[in-house]
């Protein structure tokens, strides 16, 4: 499969293991991976390569998961982009602001690689 044809992901991550180890895993899954350390970066990345998908972290450096989400969800060039959002924090602790940000789905640190992938995936079957 060529690079244009692969569903592309950007992952937003701080913790270096963490970005590492969900890189190799999406790209062992024919996905063109894209990365970013923080929330400033994720953003830039995601105005310029306009990812099929964003899995970021919620606390970021520069920039929340939270805003990022808020600032693409509500600009209509990137409204359309999968937004799941990996948290450390209790879910119901972030709640109100997963609401308020856009984000389609909120996973809890640790997650499954599967729980992250059927997350991933529920927008190519919506």
């Amino acid at each position: 499969m060529s690079e244009k044809n692969k569903r592309s992901i950007l992952i937003i991550e701080n913790d270096a293991m963490i970005l590492k180890g969900l890189t190799q895993r999406f790209k062992k899954r024919n996905m063109l991976v894209i990365t970013a350390e923080d929330g400033y970066e994720g953003y830039v990345r995601a105005c310029n390569e306009t990812p099929d998908v964003i899995i970021t972290e919620t606390l970021l450096s520069s920039m929340s998961g939270f805003r990022l989400s808020r600032l693409l969800k509500y600009d209509q060039r990137y409204k359309k982009i999968r937004i799941v959002m990996i948290t450390t924090n209790d879910l119901s602790t972030v709640n109100e602001m997963f609401d308020a940000c856009g984000a389609d789905r909120i996973l809890r640190k640790p997650f499954r690689f599967k729980e992250l992938m059927e997350a991933v995936s529920e927008e190519a079957e919506a």
